[in-house]
């Protein structure tokens, strides 16, 4: 079962993310002339972290990396950006208790490993996007790791219809944040495909409360 980690806990942990993504920053100015935008999505940016209680995998955050888009006529190489990331990330966490990055399907992930206790304390993910500057497109594009076909690729995700205007009704009821907590808690201790991540859960918790919401008419 989940449980919600206290602000106490993961704040400090959230600073020391932000550290390291400021010297990623640096980095990728430095030596690669490249600007992105940080940001914190999900249930993280909500103050809605979780952890299986009495488990070993911890609690975690989800940041996006957002790069400029290419520019018409141009696109980036996928593998290219992903080492340079992968690079910067190896330098920020230099002196930190964090294990080297680790590349995933879509996201690179680093972890702070408890080895006293055998168990993971907490850990991030970073997905490396860009959006499109098509008006007519709802989304945007991700960094793809093809496990077993050895490709890198960005690949188009729409996104969630209107979630910050479903988050602000939502908001409206006396008890409507917490209607969001108890539905988050809901899915993730139902959830079982392991590689759904916890902002997707998020966003299924905001729809689902709001599909539940009385209709006024």
């Amino acid at each position: 079962m989940y449980e919600y980690v206290k602000r106490s806990e993961y704040q400090p942990v959230r600073l020391e993310l932000e550290e390291i993504i400021r010297k990623v920053h640096y980095y990728m100015r430095k030596e690669h002339d490249l600007t992105f935008q940080h940001k914190l999505i999900g249930s993280g940016s909500r103050h809605l972290v979780t952890r299986i209680k009495g488990g070993n995998q911890g609690f975690d955050f989800d940041y996006n990396f957002i790069i400029p888009h290419p520019g018409e006529g141009y696109h980036w190489k996928a593998d290219v950006i992903k080492n340079q990331f992968t690079e910067a990330l190896k330098f920020a966490l230099k002196g930190t208790k964090y294990s080297n990055p680790k590349d995933s399907t879509s996201a690179i992930t680093i972890k702070v490993i408890d080895r006293n206790n055998s168990c993971i304390s907490h850990s991030c993910d970073f997905a490396i996007i860009y959006y499109s500057e098509d008006d007519d497109f709802n989304g945007y594009y991700y960094l793809k790791n093809s496990k077993g076909q050895n490709r890198y690729s960005f690949e188009q995700r729409i996104c969630s219809d209107d979630i910050d205007e479903k988050i602000e009704v939502i908001l409206s009821y006396e008890n409507g944040w917490n209607m969001i907590r108890d539905e988050y808690i809901k899915l993730k201790n139902a959830n079982k495909d392991i590689n759904k991540r916890s902002f997707v859960l998020y966003l299924e918790a905001v729809n689902n409360v709001y599909n539940y919401l009385p209709d006024d008419e």
